[in-house]
């Protein structure tokens, strides 16, 4: 019941503890079938020492203690993790730097919920569309003759395939390349440049519609891909 996500942050920070990567662990509740089935909860979550606990199924087993950076139990929100795991990465991508969150864990356990959410509903929010709002927030308050141009990209990898979700192509597959100027690319993928946290929002919702989705025993509406959202920031000085 329980998914990771990864914070990367690479930059050279004043604070080396911004420098390193980190690990982060969320629990969801039961859900409808695991509650009906009268499912047992056997993980116990221990936030302020940052571990979790699996409790022993059978007499004789041990429990096992497993610490991470931050852990989150079923009643967490999603604003919460927002600013925990997610705020100063942001930070300092506005700032020049790279910035990476990813999640991953069993299917069913999450992961679009926290890294997507319910972008309709303010507080169901996750950390992709929470971070649209923070971005154009800080934008927002930079005078002057600084200017920032912001571009989006949205590509999915399924069956080892890479596709464009904001393509009108679908069915093309496109290939990972490297360059000395600017590293490891994908070759064609479209770039979209927006001017507020609305545009990426609908660029977003562009892309889910051509995702790959499917039903398994965990998850009636699964997504059946890694999808990856990139946010480019330049800041222009004139």
């Amino acid at each position: 019941r329980s998914h990771y996500f990864i914070q990367s942050n690479l930059r050279m920070a004043a604070d080396p503890d911004d420098q390193h990567v980190k690990v982060a662990v969320r629990c969801r509740p039961l859900n409808e079938e695991e509650a009906a089935m009268n499912a047992e909860e056997i993980v116990s979550i221990h936030p302020d020492q940052g571990s979790i606990v699996l409790h022993a199924k059978k007499r004789g087993d041990m429990e096992k203690k497993f610490t991470f950076d931050h852990v989150f139990g079923p009643d967490s929100k999603q604003l919460d993790i927002y600013n925990i795991c997610a705020r100063k990465i942001v930070d300092s991508v506005l700032e020049g730097y790279n910035g990476t969150i990813f999640a991953y864990g069993q299917t069913g356990t999450g992961k679009t919920f926290t890294m997507e959410g319910v972008r309709s509903i303010p507080e169901k929010k996750g950390i992709i569309p929470n971070s649209f709002a923070h971005i154009f927030g800080e934008i927002s308050k930079v005078g002057g003759d600084v200017k920032f141009l912001v571009r989006v990209s949205y590509l999915e990898i399924y069956n080892e395939d890479i596709c464009d979700l904001l393509s009108k192509d679908m069915k093309k597959k496109l290939e990972v390349k490297e360059r000395p100027d600017v590293g490891v690319y994908v070759k064609d993928l479209h770039q979209f440049s927006v001017k507020s946290a609305e545009d990426m929002d609908k660029i977003m919702t562009v892309g889910n519609k051509n995702r790959s989705v499917g039903s398994t025993k965990m998850n009636s509406h699964s997504s059946r891909s890694h999808a990856i959202f990139t946010i480019t920031i330049e800041r222009l000085i004139s």
